[in-house]
């Protein structure tokens, strides 16, 4: 009797551990679907396919050496406090103004850019009579109620596109590997650019993974460090077969030169049904970017309120930051309205943000090459010396890869142009919002710690 009870304890024991690891496991597959988002948008997408032009069989190393690199800007990045970080070298209005020249300007750039790329798809694949802009926003209407209905509808929607994305992505790989014998991968560079302006933009094409501390508040510096490490490795993996197949069944030279090598890619491997399939991959693709930059870009308009960086008014209801979302919305919808998505400056615009994003990224190590500045106690895995020469070493280098894209670029003073016009709004921003934040309103709000990271 006594027997049969300890058994039946310990099964029950085991059940409960069993299922105790299930929503750390929900959490790491919901990471990832994060931080993986802007990789599977369309945008990402043609940019793989004219960077796996552009190098030809030299693909995988040239992938190895960009996820290297932001794998060691994980590791050595401050994680839990990003506002205090950049805040303690850059001032207040500083470290508002990194933080709100890309990241925004990005989420609705690319929200408009996406979600009419997606219209049209929809359009010439599935549905002719539907027209292109109406579902465009009927997408952005659906990203806005998603996110409104709280993080854990806005999470499972994003797992959601995620596995839809990627599993049309690898039939497709699949399928091309398995049938490959078109053209030779190791074709010479095409017109697409330059050698350095081919591994600029391949370091470009995986940022994003740095705003996971936003829409995934749960983990901790090391889980998350390690999982998004991961997430890199397993989308570089992913990403050199995609394009290996690509590249067997339509060659270099003419992914490197059109704006759909994916959709070129999918129709060479399959026919008709892959044309189907890629129109699902580029749906569903710019549905998590879009909400990933939505959700992203809300929270931490969220955290700036909570330090006073921001007027109090944009930190109501944490779990569904309705005005920063509503404002960003509505902003894409009009860039919609009015034609933007189909003009140059938009691409320009969005190549801008681009830049001055990954150039942020290497300004944040700025903190760390001075130690005694730093406010955060969070535990640095490098020895002080090593951790300094490592943290210049990513500072000159994503510094460098900005200056290069700008350098290499066919419209480069449209783009110094573009890249001031940002950096100013997002200046204006960060005053009026320092300058809001100590309004009566505001200062009834008691400021409080930075919901990333281990902080909450």
């Amino acid at each position: 009797m006594i027997t049969a009870l300890t058994a039946q304890k310990s099964v029950s024991q085991s059940n409960c551990e069993r299922l105790s690891h299930m929503p750390n496991r929900l959490q790491q597959f919901s990471a990832l679907a994060w931080l993986t988002a802007i990789m599977l948008s369309p945008e990402a997408l043609g940019l793989q396919g004219n960077i796996a032009g552009a190098s030809g069989g030299r693909i995988f190393w040239l992938l190895t050496a960009v996820v290297g690199l932001h794998g060691l800007n994980i590791v050595t990045s401050s994680w839990t406090d990003e506002v205090g970080h950049l805040r303690s070298a850059f001032g207040a209005w500083g470290a508002s103004i990194i933080m709100l020249a890309a990241r925004p300007a990005v989420a609705i750039l690319m929200a408009t850019a996406t979600l009419v790329t997606a219209g049209f798809v929809f359009n010439e694949i599935f549905v002719y009579w539907f027209p292109n802009f109406g579902f465009a926003a009927l997408l952005l209407a659906s990203v806005l109620a998603l996110n409104l209905a709280g993080r854990r509808i806005t999470a499972l929607a994003q797992s959601l596109f995620f596995l839809t994305s990627l599993t049309g992505l690898a039939v497709l790989t699949v399928i091309g590997l398995a049938g490959a014998g078109g053209s030779a991968p190791n074709e010479p560079l095409t017109a697409f650019g330059s050698g350095l302006q081919t591994i600029g933009l391949a370091a470009v094409a995986f940022i994003g993974y740095d705003l996971l501390r936003y829409t995934s508040p749960g983990l901790d510096h090391r889980r998350a460090r390690t999982l998004v490490f991961i997430g890199l490795a397993s989308a570089g993996l992913f990403f050199w077969a995609w394009n290996t197949a690509a590249l067997t069944h339509v060659g270099a030279s003419r992914l490197a030169d059109t704006s759909i090598p994916h959709i070129l890619a999918a129709k060479a491997i399959m026919g008709p049904s892959g044309r189907l399939v890629i129109g699902v991959v580029v749906i569903a693709g710019a549905c998590a970017a879009v909400n990933f930059l939505f959700q992203a870009v809300a929270q931490m308009m969220t955290v700036l309120a909570e330090r006073g960086l921001m007027p109090a008014i944009a930190g109501l209801s944490p779990s569904r930051p309705w005005l920063p979302l509503v404002t960003m919305t509505g902003v894409t919808g009009l860039l919609m309205a009015v034609g933007f998505a189909g003009s140059d400056w938009l691409d320009t615009s969005l190549r801008a943000g681009l830049i001055i994003w990954i150039t942020s990224i290497g300004l944040s190590h700025l903190p760390s090459l001075f130690p005694g500045t730093r406010r955060d106690q969070e535990p640095v895995p490098l020895r002080a010396a090593a951790g300094s020469i490592v943290h210049l070493a990513l500072l000159v280098a994503m510094v460098s890869t900005g200056v290069i894209l700008v350098w290499t670029d066919e419209t480069p003073v449209l783009l110094l142009r573009a890249i001031l016009v940002l950096i100013t709004i997002a200046a204006a921003l960060a005053a009026a919002g320092l300058l809001a934040a100590r309004r009566p309103f505001s200062r009834r709000r008691k400021a409080s710690h930075p919901k990333e990271g281990v902080s909450q």
